[in-house]
């Protein structure tokens, strides 16, 4: 939904800083015994993730309660745990943490921008994947309601894997996907849906419309449009009642045209508003 830079921290610099804040000298070196597993892991990772292949990486499937072996020695266990309090709660890893979600802003990248990112969440889940659990290109900025939504899917069908802010297709983030409906009746009503281009494969569309689904982008986005829409209506009530319609789609144009991320809500709203003569003419009255 936004593109995002990577994050300019390598995996391998992420697992050395994790590990370094273990105190014993034999953990931490036994740790630090299956880093080209995992720095093998993760350039697979990066490399399937920018061709939209990462439903082809195997998943760990395990019973509640099992703890398996999953790099030599190294149990799952102690992979999750090297996130969760080693780059989570200590420093150095706390200091990679902090600078992967600030990189966001204010605009959570997996729902276009309508919640800020409180929380790192895992692209592929540590559960399933333990040895990308530190991983800096699976980890993403996320607001709370997206890291809800997600879950940890198994993906293992090329149409459910959702976007990727950081190494996913341009196309994504760089073409308008998403559309918007405006029912001509009082109120009025604003529906977003998933319209693709033509020319986009069948998987890229699907993947889209996953991704706009399992997160509620379309009743999350007319929700924000819902508010929008009362204040522009008392713009055209109060400001623009003596002026022509053309007046007020130029006024909507120009806002649209201040707004940078193609698929927004807002940008998405403004554009289909000023192209729609009843909107225009007050006919919302």
């Amino acid at each position: 939904m936004k593109q995002l830079a990577a994050p300019n921290c390598t995996p391998e610099e992420a697992y050395m800083a994790c590990t370094s804040a273990i105190i014993d000298d034999q953990q931490r070196e036994r740790m630090r015994g299956v880093l080209p597993a995992i720095s093998a892991i993760a350039a697979e990772f990066i490399d399937r993730a920018s061709g939209g292949s990462t439903w082809q990486l195997p998943s760990l499937r395990v019973g509640r309660g099992e703890d398996p072996l999953v790099a030599d020695d190294i149990r799952k266990s102690e992979l999750v745990h090297l996130y969760e309090y080693y780059m989570v709660q200590r420093e150095p890893g706390r200091a990679i943490y902090d600078s992967i979600l600030v990189a966001a802003g204010d605009h959570c990248p997996t729902c276009g921008g309508i919640g800020q990112p409180r929380t790192l969440d895992h692209y592929l889940p540590k559960a399933s994947y333990p040895k990308l659990a530190i991983v800096p290109q699976n980890l993403i900025p996320a607001c709370r309601d997206c890291n809800t939504d997600k879950r940890n899917p198994l993906v293992d069908h090329p149409h459910q894997q959702l976007l990727h802010p950081y190494l996913d297709k341009r196309q994504f983030f760089e073409e308008r996907w998403i559309s918007v409906s405006v029912s001509h009746t009082v109120p009025c009503a604003i529906i977003y849906s998933v319209t693709p281009p033509e020319h986009w494969t069948d998987e890229d569309k699907a993947r889209a419309a996953n991704h706009f689904d399992l997160f509620g982008i379309s009743k999350r986005y007319s929700v924000q449009a819902g508010s929008e829409l009362g204040f522009l209506m008392d713009m055209h009530m109060n400001y623009f009642s003596r002026q022509s319609p053309e007046a007020f789609s130029d006024f909507l144009r120009s806002a649209a045209n201040s707004v940078d991320m193609i698929n927004g809500w807002k940008k998405v709203l403004y554009e289909a508003l000023a192209n729609n003569p009843w909107f225009c003419s007050g006919e919302f009255r």
